[in-house]
């Protein structure tokens, strides 16, 4: 019986035991050093946008070119051309590597949301304003998809007209002016999302910086 007793008080021991450091779970990791992980994993959208834009500002360049040398008649304007569409490809293929980042790093966001709410260890001050700092990413990542399929229409409007210019020996005038209009509009169309997407970067940084804030005075 005595042996039967004491059996029974170390399994119970045991039990308790497991139901403690199951309890105690792994070392819960602060919500600021979570979101960072965050930022840090979305920085090469800010390096492949850079890259973008410097594109953007030789590419204009390029276009009142190709425009003012396409009305002569004896200009050569192929090589422009050819550089133009080089160009349109290095954008294209940095527009996509970043919608892929973009895409995986919203992935990541619906974890670090449930990870939120499973600590312990924070303020419900610093918890609040991580949620509000994973709202700022979320609504910026929704404007960055605007932002792609914007840009893309420009690359694609970029592209029709400079096929047009090379067609034949007899240019469409008609059609090169109307492809002219859909560019600009489409580049106009792209520099108001750009507009957007960059407030809402301002206020994600805004809204980071604060978060950081709270982690170290708390």
């Amino acid at each position: 019986m005595q042996i039967t007793r004491r059996k029974i008080i170390l399994a119970a021991c045991s039990l308790l035991l497991m139901l403690l450091l199951s309890g105690c779970g792994e070392p819960q990791e602060p919500a600021a050093n979570q979101v960072n992980r965050l930022v840090q994993g979305g920085q090469q959208i800010d390096q492949s946008l850079k890259a973008m834009t410097k594109y953007e500002e030789e590419d204009m360049e390029l276009y009142k070119s190709i425009l003012s040398k396409g009305k002569s008649k004896n200009s050569n304007i192929e090589p422009l051309l050819d550089q133009a569409e080089v160009h349109i490809k290095e954008r294209r293929d940095l527009l996509q590597q970043t919608g892929k980042v973009m895409q995986e790093t919203a992935e990541k966001t619906e974890a670090l949301r449930h990870s939120l709410k499973e600590l312990t260890i924070e303020k419900p001050e610093t918890l609040l304003h991580a949620g509000k700092v994973l709202d700022q990413y979320e609504a910026r990542a929704k404007t960055f998809e605007l932002f792609v399929a914007s840009y893309e229409s420009s690359l694609s409007a970029e592209e029709e007209l400079y096929g047009l210019m090379r067609a034949s020996a007899k240019p469409n005038l008609v059609k090169i002016k109307r492809a002219i209009r859909t560019r600009n509009e489409a580049y106009a169309k792209l520099g108001e999302v750009r507009k957007q997407f960059n407030l809402q970067t301002q206020a994600f940084n805004a809204a980071h910086a604060q978060l950081v804030k709270l982690d170290q005075a708390g």
